[in-house]
């Protein structure tokens, strides 16, 4: 007789691919398989199931050539992440379901594994549209077995789709409404405006991205650096781009004999200009392996977020836990009535400035450096680190499918 409660995981997003949306989807698997059977529906290059792990069987299943070589990967630049989102755009409006022979492909063999042996719960992840797609089919057929549907970024409330677009995601989230039993998403703002979008699920929940390591840094030790060293990993982008925050460093150094710095970039390219008054205390690095770059950041003295202001809410990005995991102050330029920056506040983790206010900018790192001379560190407690970890974030969406299949 069966005990273990069997699980269905409907994502693109599974390693080998690398991205943000599949530590999401490996950290769904992995805390999940702790107390059920979890069986992962994702895309490669090629049609093959392996045991993947104590619990966790993976069904891979192929699509189309061209739109596997445009998913994002960590370790592409910011050109060609440019390249692939603008190549991904054009085909979405030419072709608005790119990877159906993947969907039905996983419809396929998603229902006849169920005939086999029972699934007792499926979640799919948005996105793409294509795993909640497979999803709604398999209700329609199989209407008892209670639907989580995950979503990572909004849907047709993303301000920045195209008509036909937004038109498409539009009714996409009304069969949603109609089939799915719950839903989860990264933040409370995109969970709030689901909430108003889909009145029919029962049941909501924010399941946050956080960090997923075991690095814990010894609080008893000294470890700023002789020079106030600041880190900032990842890449520059659109808007995306540390310009103002160099403008004020440029300045302060300028202004103020006592303030010194060195700032060291992770992973980005040079696709900015930086001031020739302060070159020589910017170091660029090449990209780190995850545990190297979380080693790494608790070397810092504050750890750098930019995000520019925008129509959505609701954003914190990925990097912000794993700021916050090392226990080192953040240095936030971001949208300061956003998740990012209320969270910063919170866990007094800390300083927080609008990333467009060049004075406020220069505030705030005077703010942290001095506080740095006086050895007076801004980080989060232990408590606080923990409940961002991605184990106790899986834990409120196991509570939420106990809830669903008792």
């Amino acid at each position: 007789m069966q005990t273990t409660k069997r699980i269905a995981l409907i994502t693109t997003w599974f390693p080998p691919q690398e991205s943000v949306a599949t530590n999401r989807m490996l950290a769904f698997a992995e805390f999940l398989s702790e107390r059920f059977e979890v069986e992962v529906f994702c895309l490669a290059k090629e049609e093959k199931s392996i045991d993947w792990k104590p619990n966790i069987k993976v069904h891979y299943s192929a699509s189309n050539e061209i739109f596997e070589r445009l998913q994002d990967k960590t370790s592409d630049g910011a050109i060609l992440h440019k390249m692939k989102v603008g190549t991904r755009i054009i085909l979405s409006r030419v072709i608005p379901n790119p990877l159906v022979k993947w969907q039905k492909s996983t419809l396929s063999k998603l229902k006849q594994i169920h005939s086999k042996n029972n699934f007792d719960f499926i979640i799919s992840s948005y996105s793409p549209q294509e795993a909640h797609l497979v999803a709604i089919d398999f209700k329609k057929e199989y209407s008892k077995i209670p639907w989580i549907a995950d979503m990572r970024d909004e849907m047709a409330a993303n301000p920045y789709l195209d008509s036909n677009t937004k038109n498409r995601l539009l009714a996409i989230e009304k069969e949603v409404n109609l089939y799915a039993d719950a839903l989860t998403t990264v933040s409370e703002p995109i969970l709030l405006d689901f909430k108003k979008s889909m009145p029919n699920i029962r049941f909501f929940e924010e399941i946050r991205n956080g960090f997923n390591h075991d690095f814990k840094r010894d609080l008893t030790l000294n470890s700023t650096n002789k020079t106030f060293t600041l880190g900032y990993f990842g890449t520059f982008y659109g808007k995306r781009k540390p310009t103002i925050l160099l403008e004020a460093l440029k300045q302060l150094t300028a202004e103020n004999a006592a303030f010194d710095f060195q700032l060291e970039i992770i992973g980005a390219h040079q696709n900015f200009t930086i001031p020739s008054e302060i070159a020589s205390k910017i170091k660029m690095h090449s990209p780190l392996a995850y545990k190297e770059a979380i080693a790494k950041m608790a070397t810092m003295d504050a750890n750098i977020q930019i995000h520019p202001k925008s129509e959505q809410k609701g954003i914190f990005t990925g990097k912000l836990f794993d700021y916050i995991s090392v226990q080192k102050p953040v240095l936030a330029f971001v949208d300061t009535e956003d998740v990012a920056a209320q969270l910063i506040q919170d866990f007094n983790c800390g300083y927080v400035a609008d990333f467009s206010d060049l004075e406020a900018n220069k505030k705030v790192i005077l703010e942290a450096f001095n506080d740095w001379k006086m050895n007076q560190i801004k980080f989060a407690t232990n408590e606080q680190v923990q409940s961002l970890h991605r184990r106790n974030q899986v834990e409120n969406l196991t509570k939420l499918i106990e809830k669903l299949i008792a």
